[in-house]
């Protein structure tokens, strides 16, 4: 399921057998939750329309779930062609930490925009996607049930153009916001005024863990240099918009 329109003949194309219903203004993991609901198969595979997946992205998930043993599986994401200024800061915000290469390891940090997952156990979870598919609260629930998460870098797609700067920054308070409400609720009220007041720091941290990434395998530095400003910019909107969701959490009780 994701949000589309009649002149997506692309998408089309590459997916014939696909679905595609318009969600206007909705957040892509209530898409998520949506699509998950209206699919049927044994597996669920998630991605976003800006990733360009590669020719083997369905057979590798066939291939890893063969087993049994996997019950999460997240890929790695590498930048596209062509892409502007803004599209890197949003790949160093966003993927960073799922820039190949990397080894094969377990990982509760796995991008939902280029994973799979095995029904049964989503079902076994279902109270923590029953508000949207928030990647961060499934795999904690799945890994509290004892569930095996890995990310392998052989499920690929590439970053393609996004909806810009502007549209990203939204997203970033939005998300940010919903994350600070999910997790402040399970706070107390001092922790959740500590996360307002650790806000003035989250972003620097934010750029640190970037770097870190990206400067370790040594790809993309000059891209990630010269996208600074408009990531650290992004930053700021996750930063604040978490704030704002430990201040709605700590006026709620």
């Amino acid at each position: 399921m994701c949000e589309a329109t009649p002149s997506d003949e692309a998408l089309r194309a590459q997916f014939p057998f696909a679905r595609f219903e318009t969600r206007p203004g909705w957040l892509v993991p209530q898409l998520w939750q949506a699509g998950i609901e209206a699919s049927s198969g044994e597996i669920v595979a998630l991605t976003i329309s800006p990733m360009e997946v590669a020719s083997n992205w369905i057979a590798t998930i066939r291939d890893r779930f063969t087993s049994g043993e996997i019950a999460a599986l997240g890929g790695a994401i590498e930048a596209g062609d062509r892409l502007r200024l803004a599209d890197w800061a949003e790949y160093f915000c966003r993927y960073a930490n799922d820039m190949p290469p990397f080894p094969v390891h377990e990982s509760l940090d796995l991008p939902g925009d280029n994973a799979a997952y095995r029904r049964d156990r989503l079902d076994e979870v279902r109270d923590s996607w029953s508000n949207g598919f928030w990647e961060p609260e499934v795999h904690l629930a799945l890994k509290e049930r004892g569930a095996t998460l890995v990310h392998d870098p052989a499920l690929l797609v590439r970053q393609g153009r996004s909806a810009g700067f502007g549209a990203f920054f939204r997203q970033r308070l939005v998300h940010g916001r919903e994350y600070g409400r999910t997790r402040g609720a399970r706070f107390s009220s001092a922790r959740n005024v500590i996360g307002i007041a650790l806000a003035v720091v989250v972003p620097w941290l934010l750029l640190l863990r970037a770097a870190r990434l990206v400067f370790a395998p040594g790809r993309h530095r000059a891209r990630f240099m010269a996208s600074l400003p408009l990531l650290l910019s992004f930053d700021v909107a996750w930063a604040f918009g978490e704030a704002r969701g430990h201040f709605d959490a700590l006026t709620a009780r």
